[in-house]
């Protein structure tokens, strides 16, 4: 009890660099928790899935003229039950999933919910490991019209009615009897639907290519049986696949299929491991920058604890006791610093759980909880060992003459991470934030400036008409048009064929656009016109480069396999998607109907007007859904991985920073301290202000100037690596960089120019009567 009556009294005395301590260690422990846990809670994706180790997802592969393409999660849909047909040993049950007539909302009464759906087969529950807690979805899900709906979902939309018989109406078009409820799947799912509808409901209205020739949009999984050789399928599915596949098909495409642990379809995602590597680095530079900064401030304060040690030590207390103690000290540090992050956490916990793209409930599950034990455990001993041996190790002759430690070798070296830290994360925040700036001003190719988009579709002309002299004639419409598809969602693909009918290279195809709609859209030409009858077709520049056509573009023919176009208009490049995927080819042919894809171009002010013209949609069209969404609010939204890496990226630069300068400080502090003799006896000696001042900078710049060169460099070589999923970067160079390191040494130079103004000015009888 002594020891910690002690401790509690040497903190309350310290309290003003305790409170730093607390301050500093609060805010590293949060932002590398957080980081740390964020990695932790990335590599958990699909652990919730029953058996998760027997569940593999279906991947495909297709060759266009010898040219591989990557692993699409896109397959023919009947692949999934072939396969279950074909290895009936190692195969215990399949499922295939469709993600068409399930975008739009579902409606109980006139209450609107738009919680993710997709449409499954019967064996989808089975083979997916998902709990069925009502209903037989073997014998419900092979009949159309029928749902299935998450525990959570059938609460939010019934309360606590039984919502088994109830009927649901999915976008004022199709009555879905309720059949069955299951158990709501996490969040850290890549499949984890609130309703599943029955696929025959989709595959009954038409439309849907479910065969071996096209129609490569299925998501499909297997589950295999408890001890099952699965290098067989693998082994043997292009085999199975060369037996049902059209002759025809086999000479324009080449298709390969393969089955892998769902496990890493997350996991192995380009960006996820991207993202997940920089933020695990991320995470150690702030903890051991947090702890390094404890340790400096803590040793920095040896010269003038050395006295109360050599006391302790008088009075009895051994080198393991004086141990014991500084640990026990750094222990109601941390806690403080714990508490700090709490509060953080739950003041701000809106915004810290957009920042990590996750729910706290989430990140802080009892299963990783081991995040933050490891964690505190790593900064308790990195922190409290190292500080905790010299203390201990202080003689007891301290008690009767002053305590000087000269060296320091053990300074520089925290001096050198903590530099280095701070360099590396400011160029990552610099290059993020201009990347991302970048990309959401960079010209698009067309005007999303005040223009919104949504869906509409009617099956008779005089609909059609009527709904576009209806958007027309709204006093705050300034131009309306439509397409099938939109740029920023991007469009579906064609082949485009040579005369001997070898496949050339998919483009990128609008199956109907209204003449007005590249005007309304901002997309000018650079020779001819719009389509305007059947057979002619308009493209982009990329798609002349790739036929090799040259300056002759207009009048041209396109084989298109089952019919002939001819090329009357050449679009200039425009972006489709984001700027994350290269330009790619383009063509569009006429449509005079008023459907699809309706895009309107709104005045000022653009909020109010969009507001209104929702809600006049609704009105005019009460049997459809139609939601008008601003084009640049989707672009917006698009980047938003981006927006949130940007937000941590600052956080972590604003928390590294201050954790550096209170290392900085406290290293100053402790120089300007034990140098002071000497800095006395220069000024006696004539040497001026300045001079004392350039000698401590000096001092520092030997290890900051190689220490933000090495943490420059590395900033460099990781932003290489990020800024790789972008196809459009934002030009950078040497100078770049340059800025940054003098930026970082500047401010580096400031700080001990700032603890140094006081010795550097004062009195030297002061500093040798201290003495």
């Amino acid at each position: 009890m002594k020891q910690i009556y002690y401790v509690i009294q040497t903190l309350l005395r310290g309290r003003g660099s305790n409170i730093i301590k607390i301050i500093s260690l609060g805010l590293g422990l949060t932002m590398s928790i957080l980081l740390f846990a964020r990695v932790a809670y990335e590599q958990s994706f699909d652990k919730c899935f029953k058996d998760y180790d027997n569940l593999y997802q279906v991947w495909s592969v297709f060759t266009v003229n010898g040219e591989k393409y990557e692993p699409s999660q896109a397959n023919l849909g009947p692949l999934a039950g072939a396969i279950l047909e074909n290895f009936p040993r190692e195969v215990e049950a399949a499922a295939c999933i469709g993600h068409w007539m399930v975008s739009q909302p579902l409606y109980n009464g006139n209450v609107r919910f738009d919680d993710r759906k997709v449409s499954a087969d019967s064996l989808f529950f089975r083979t997916m490991g998902i709990e069925v807690l009502s209903g037989n979805p073997e014998r419900d899900l092979v009949q159309p019209d029928v749902i299935y709906l998450s525990e959570r979902f059938a609460k939010k939309i019934f309360g606590d009615e039984n919502p088994i018989g109830k009927v649901l109406s999915y976008n004022h078009e199709i009555n879905l009897t309720v059949k069955g409820t299951y158990a709501t799947l996490p969040d850290n799912a890549t499949m984890n639907p609130e309703g599943v509808v029955s696929l025959p409901t989709s595959l009954s209205r038409g439309g849907l290519n479910y065969s071996w020739s096209g129609g490569d949009s299925w998501t499909e999984y297997i589950r295999f049986r408890p001890g099952a050789d699965k290098a067989v399928v693998n082994a043997r599915i292009d085999a199975m696949i060369d037996k049902y596949r059209p002759a025809e098909d086999k000479k324009e495409v080449g298709y390969t299929a393969f089955v892998q642990p769902i496990r890493d379809t997350y996991r192995n995602n380009e960006d996820v491991r991207r993202m997940t590597n920089i933020m695990g680095v991320l995470g150690l530079a702030i903890l051991f920058m947090a702890a390094l900064n404890y340790v400096l401030i803590s040793i920095s304060s040896l010269i003038y604890r050395a006295k109360a040690v050599g006391v302790h030590k008088c009075s009895g207390a051994g080198s393991g006791t004086i141990f014991r103690m500084f640990l026990l000290e750094t222990g109601f540090i941390i806690l403080g610093a714990l508490l700090l992050m709490v509060l953080l956490l739950v003041n701000f916990r809106d915004f810290v759980e957009d920042t990590t793209v996750a729910k706290l409930s989430m990140l802080f599950a009892p299963e990783r909880i081991w995040v933050s034990v490891t964690v505190v455990a790593t900064l308790f001993v990195v922190g409290g060992v190292l500080p905790g041996r010299l203390f201990s190790r202080i003689p007891v002759s301290q008690v009767f003459h002053r305590y000087t430690e000269g060296k320091k070798g053990w300074k520089r070296p925290l001096l050198f991470i903590q530099f280095a830290g701070v360099a590396f994360i400011c160029g990552l925040m610099c290059v993020v934030m201009a990347q991302y700036r970048y990309v959401l001003s960079k010209d698009m190719g067309y005007n999303p400036k005040n223009l919104v988009g949504g869906e509409l579709y009617l099956d008779k002309k005089a609909s059609c008409d009527a709904a576009y002299q209806f958007f027309k004639g709204l006093p705050y419409v300034e131009a309306v048009s439509s397409a099938e598809g939109t740029p920023i969602y991007g469009y579906s693909g064609n082949f485009v064929y040579d005369e001997a009918g070898n496949s050339l290279f998919s483009t990128r195809f609008c199956y109907f656009m209204r003449e007005d709609y590249p005007a309304m859209m901002g997309i000018p030409f650079k020779a001819g016109r719009m389509a305007r009858e059947k057979g002619e077709a308009v493209v982009n520049e990329i798609f002349a480069e790739r036929m090799h056509w040259g300056d002759e573009v207009i009048g041209r023919n396109v084989n298109m396999g089952r019919e002939s176009l001819k090329v009357v208009g050449l679009l200039k490049d425009f972006q489709i998607e984001t700027f994350t995927s290269e330009k790619k080819p383009f063509m569009a042919v006429p449509g005079k109907m008023f459907y699809g894809a309706v895009h309107i171009r709104l005045k000022e002010p653009f909020a109010d007007n969009l507001q209104k013209l929702n809600q006049a949609a609704k009105e005019a069209f009460p049997d459809k859904t139609i939601d008008f969404k601003g084009y640049e609010q989707v672009i917006t939204e698009q980047y938003n991985s981006v927006r949130v890496f940007r937000n941590a990226t600052l956080l972590a630069t604003v928390t590294m920073f201050f954790v550096m300068l209170m290392g900085l400080i406290g290293y100053t502090t402790d120089e300007v301290r034990r140098r002071s003799k000497e800095i006395a006896v220069r000024k006696v000696n004539g040497a001026e202000a300045s001079m004392i001042l350039e000698l401590l900078s000096r001092d520092v710049l030997y290890v900051a100037a190689p220490s933000v060169l090495a943490g420059t460099i590395a900033s460099w070589y990781v932003n290489s690596i990020w800024i790789d999923q972008f196809a459009e970067k934002i030009p950078l160079g040497w100078v770049v960089y340059t800025l940054i390191a003098m930026a970082n040494l500047a401010v580096i130079v400031g700080c001990v120019l700032w603890k140094s103004w006081k010795i550097a000015n004062e009195n030297p009888v002061d500093s040798i009567k201290s003495e």
